[in-house]
C-alpha cells in the first residue's frame, strides 16, 4: 500500500510483458523443443563419454591382470626350471662317478660277485654304426601327430591387423 497525497492507493504487481522473440528463434510449428533436445543430446554425449572411459578403464584392468598372471606363471616356470637343472647336474655327477671303470669293476667283483672272463671272443660286423643311437621303443612314448586346430577369434583378429604378422 502506498499513500499518495492523503489518499490510500493500493499498488498491485502487474506481470511484465513478455519480450518478443526474434523470428529466427521461434520454431516454425509453434512448439519449442530445442531446450529438451539440447539437454538430451548433452546427456547422451556424457553417457557415451562415461562408457568410453569405463571401457578403457576395464581394458586397462584386464591387461594388467593378464600381465600379472603371466608374470606369476613365468616365475613359477623359472623356479621349476632351476630345480630341474639342479637335479640334472646331480644326475650327471652320479653318472660321471659311476662311469669310472676302476670303480665299476671293483663294484662288480666285490658287490655282485662277478669274475673275470676266461677267454674273449671278437665279432666283426660289416654294417656301419648309426649317427645317433636310437632309444628302444619301450622307452619312447609315441606321440600322435599334432593336428592344426582352428585359430581362436583373437588370433584371427590379430592376423587381420597390419603389422602383427
Amino acid at each position: 500500500m502506498a499513500i499518495v497525497s492523503g489518499a490510500v492507493r493500493e499498488t498491485v504487481a502487474r506481470p511484465q510483458p513478455r519480450r518478443a522473440r526474434h523470428e529466427a528463434d521461434a520454431p516454425a510449428d509453434g512448439f519449442d523443443l530445442g531446450g529438451a533436445i539440447g539437454r538430451g543430446s548433452r546427456l547422451l554425449l556424457a553417457g557415451v563419454v562415461l562408457l568410453t572411459v569405463a571401457g578403457f578403464g576395464l581394458l586397462q584392468v584386464l591387461q594388467t591382470s593378464q600381465v600379472a598372471s603371466t608374470g606369476y606363471e613365468l616365475r613359477t616356470l623359472q623356479a621349476t626350471r632351476a630345480q630341474l637343472e639342479a637335479e640334472n647336474r646331480l644326475l650327471e655327477a652320479r653318472i660321471a662317478e659311476r662311469s669310472q671303470l676302476d670303480l665299476l669293476r671293483s663294484a662288480a667283483v666285490n658287490d655282485l660277485g662277478m669274475v673275470d672272463p676266461e677267454g674273449s671272443l671278437s665279432i666283426s660286423v660289416p654294417v656301419a654304426a648309426p649317427d645317433a643311437v636310437p632309444l628302444p621303443r619301450r622307452y619312447v612314448d609315441e606321440q600322435p601327430p599334432l593336428e592344426a586346430s582352428e585359430p581362436s577369434l583373437w588370433e584371427r583378429i590379430v592376423d587381420r591387423l597390419p603389422g602383427f604378422d
